[in-house]
């Protein structure tokens, strides 16, 4: 009877807003009694969260109410009196306790009360909400990614794209509202399968595994301190069902794009195994222009570039597990994961270069192309190990958790460039060529072993304390070949090199929190030790560093009532440089627009404030927040021209960076079949900071950019089974350190309809319905003037089917809304 328990979240909450209303709980006097007890499923002894408890007078007047957190577990705070209690969960019977005397200062334990299944079966009750798209909470927000129609289809890299206040880059590059720095995890732990720092490996990762996305903007010192604006923790479907359950999806889609996935589960009294399984193929076409002006050159010219390219081929991701139950305290769970993915990626780009007439293009004095045709492969393994020891079974809370993984990760690039140049007007006759080939290898092993200690010391209150070593080893050899006018392939010693990176971070925590009344404050301190080593094998270049740090984390909340919670918390974070930023060789498929890391980066460090407000009156939900980060030590990409007219683009160290924002989100239901929602994010961000150039003179790259960004969407719900989703995006122009990024904008649309007595949905989905999705960026600098523009990919039209094994789809009439529910999304603050 679990899988009715997600079915009945929203219905348990909405049951009692109906039922309670707005009722304000002032703070508790002192002479107050406390009621508590624990929520079990009775068939399979596991806690149910989000029960319903609604707490009466003996005139049938309710005074208090809530849901049971993720423990199944309860607490409130009475004045002396007689009540009596009653629990339900939809799909259950409810439970009724009589004459319950509260009296001064003393605990009433109801213990642990077990709800038996109702005996009506599920096709005979009446839903009335479903599990929310978005749950809001003050410390964080959860996005359940399967109940967003337009996600259908989707890769991990689309998925966030979709998600506010997060993008995704045509370099794999993460932002969140409006930054980047952001430390991407799985299952809440590191993972090859988003961290190897290429866009490629987000997309590689199908849609249809995904659970749901957890953004935390202000992380608590459980979480390792990575990550300058906050975690995407990216949770992976695995059910505990009883029998065998699960789903199968496939779409088809234009440009061409074919995919199949399946989730099953299969779960007997003592194991629950859990697989996954997705393949792809697909080609993906972008084009794009950038007009250069070097103004600076000994004769100043201007450049015409125009790129194509095609990137195709397959993807493959496998993962499988089990939770063993030990017994009914200890659980152990393993799980293992691989990935594999082989493409082959065409580059075609042509430069035509004008001679300057008094700053705008004269005539045309050369035309050189470039051909680069790469073969790419790449596999993955992911191993771990986990397991939970709980100390007390009345007390799930009271437990200790002892993690270990391990992970490889190897990619291998082959690429075959040819290149010509035509110097002579009518530019259709090369008169030089040149062929190269370059061979790239980046292989990480990572090790990961954590260990966390939870320990309850009152109905309210827990302590906790954990440590945790991460060691990353990656090497990187990097060859180019040239065709000499013998015939015979050399090796080309500017870019030829080995590349190591050696990074170990220990770290411990503890961490504390209590509830006084309408007050919860969680307090902690964190502290890592970093140790990183490069070393470029070919010219003997080593860089070693070390460094120790604190990292405190306060997060303080004052609960008006179930409904109603104000948060303002603090936490100081690190972003630490990548692999991929500290790699001086990236790629020659533009030999003239060459981007390469920085081995000499440190990282940065951001101190954290934000407050929060959320309030979710009925059916509508309403989240209000300001934040504030002071970053020293920013890492910012600068463009500049070397004196052979090569653009290099590489990270550098600025000075410091402010940003200031203010993010409200908005869910209401103007009619019962029609959820309108809607977020904002409006922000500053000051940066201060010069740029010295191998060549050249100073260049100061103070920027002060005011900004925006905004999803909307509409969701109607018809009775029957037919619904239709449209979502905006609007991302505003923002003043970088070298120029201007300009505005984006995007449009989705899906229609869905449910089969096979709802065991299937057949879903058509159209990505960027308006063809707008363009990448626009200027640069103003004394050595370069440029306009750019690059499209990723084009409008898309996606066909799909999800066949639900045991898994009916559960309608949504009258409530399902996509914001709302006050659950915080994990162990911090609920207490």
């Amino acid at each position: 009877m679990k899988k009715f328990r997600n079915f009945g979240v929203v219905y348990s909450i909405l049951t009692l807003v109906f039922n309670s209303g707005l009722l304000a709980q002032p703070a508790p006097p002192a002479e107050k009694g406390k009621l508590t007890g624990r929520v079990i499923d009775a068939e399979e002894n596991v806690p149910m969260e989000f029960a319903t408890v609604s707490i009466f007078t003996l005139d049938s007047t309710l005074v208090d109410g809530g849901i049971t957190n993720q423990n199944g577990e309860f607490s409130f705070d009475l004045k002396p009196g007689n009540y009596y209690v009653e629990i339900q969960f939809v799909a259950y019977q409810k439970e009724t306790f009589n004459n319950i005397k509260i009296d001064n200062k003393s605990t009433v334990d109801l213990g642990s009360i077990r709800l038996k299944p109702s005996t009506t079966s599920l096709s005979e009750v009446t839903v009335t909400g479903e599990k929310s798209e978005m749950v809001i909470g003050v410390d964080r927000k959860i996005f359940n990614v399967g109940k967003d129609l337009t996600n259908t289809g989707n890769s991990a890299a689309e998925i966030l794209d979709n998600i506010p206040t997060v993008s995704v880059d045509d370099d794999g590059n993460v932002s969140l509202r409006g930054s980047g720095g952001v430390r991407m995890l799985i299952n809440g732990k590191p993972s090859g399968l988003v961290n190897s720092g290429t866009a490629d490996a987000l997309r590689s990762l199908p849609g249809n595994m995904i659970e749901r996305v957890e953004v935390i903007t202000n992380p608590s010192a459980r979480y390792e301190a990575e990550g300058m604006v906050g975690i995407i923790n990216i949770v992976l479907k695995k059910d505990q069902r009883r029998g065998v359950n699960g789903s199968f999806e496939g779409s088809i889609a234009t440009p061409e794009r074919y995919q199949f996935g399946a989730n099953i589960n299969f779960r007997r009294e003592k194991i629950n195994y859990f697989f996954n399984y997705g393949i792809r193929y697909g080609e993906r076409e972008g084009e794009g222009f950038s007009d250069q002006y070097f103004p600076l050159a000994d004769t100043p010219f201007h450049t015409r570039l125009d790129r194509n390219r095609n990137r195709s081929g397959w993807s493959h991701n496998l993962r499988g597990g089990a939770d063993v139950y030990l017994n009914n305290t200890t659980t152990l769970t393993a799980a293992g994961m691989f990935s594999y993915d082989d493409e082959t990626n065409k580059s075609d780009v042509l430069y035509q270069d004008f001679l300057d007439n008094n700053g705008q293009a004269g005539d045309m004095f050369e035309k050189t192309t470039r051909f680069d045709e790469e073969q790419e492969t790449e596999w993955n393994v992911d191993f771990s190990l986990n397991l939970e020891k709980i100390f007390d079974p009345d007390n799930e809370e009271h437990k200790l958790n002892i993690y270990a993984q391990y992970m490889l990760d190897d990619e291998t690039e082959d690429s075959d460039i040819e290149e010509k140049v035509y110097s002579s007007s009518p530019f259709n006759l090369a008169n030089d060529s040149a062929y190269q080939t370059v061979y790239n290898n980046e292989r990480e092993e990572n090790y990961l072993i954590q260990a966390d200690y939870v320990y309850p010391f009152s109905a309210n209150g827990r302590f906790e304390a954990g440590v945790r070593g991460e060691f990353r080893d990656i090497s990187n050899p990097y060859e180019v070949e040239n065709l000499d006018e013998n015939g015979d392939w050399t090796t080309d010693p500017n870019y030829t090199n080995d590349f190591s990176y050696d990074e170990n971070v220990a770290a411990v925590y503890l961490q504390a929190a209590n509830k006084w009344g309408p007050i919860s404050v969680q307090a902690g301190l964190r502290g890592e030790y970093t140790g990183i080593k490069t070393h470029l094998k070919e010219t003997g270049e080593e860089n070693e560093r070390s460094y120790f740090d604190l990292f405190p984390t306060v997060h303080t909340t004052y609960h008006f009532n179930q409904y109603n919670a104000w948060q303002i918390s603090y936490s100081r974070r690190i972003d630490r440089p990548s692999f991929w930023n500290l790699n001086p060789f990236f790629g020659l498929t533009d030999s003239r627009n060459i981007r390469r890391g920085n081995p000499d980066l440190e990282p940065e460090f951001t101190d954290a404030f934000e407050s929060g407000y959320v309030y979710t009156p009925g059916k509508s939900s309403y989240y209000a927040g300001i934040y504030y980060r002071y970053t020293s030590g920013v890492e910012e990409r600068i463009s500049y021209v070397t004196q052979d007219g090569i653009t290099i683009t590489e990270p550098r160290n600025l000075a410091e960076r402010k940003a200031y924002g203010a993010e409200t989100n908005i869910s209401i239901e103007p009619l019962k079949w029609w959820n309108l929602s809607a977020n904002f994010n409006f922000y500053r961000r000051q940066t201060e900071g010069t740029f010295i150039p191998d060549e050249g003179e100073v260049q100061d790259l103070s920027s002060d950019t005011w900004s925006w960004d905004t999803r909307i969407n509409s969701r109607m719900q018809w009775d029957n089974n037919l619904s239709f989703q449209t979502t905006f995006f609007y991302r505003g122009e923002q003043e970088t350190t070298q120029g201007i990024r300009k505005p984006f904008y995007m449009m989705f649309m899906s229609i869905s309809k449910d089969v096979l007595k709802r065991n299937g949905t057949i879903s058509l989905n159209i990505r960027d319905v308006l063809n707008s999705r363009k990448f626009r960026y200027e640069l103003d600098q004394p050595d370069i003037i440029s306009t750019n523009e690059f499209k990723w990919s084009s409008r898309e039209i996606r066909l799909s089917f999800i066949y639900r094994l045991n898994q009916k789809n559960r309608p949504a009439r009258n409530g399902s809304r996509e914001g709302g529910g006050m659950d915080a999304g994990g162990d911090d603050m609920e207490f």
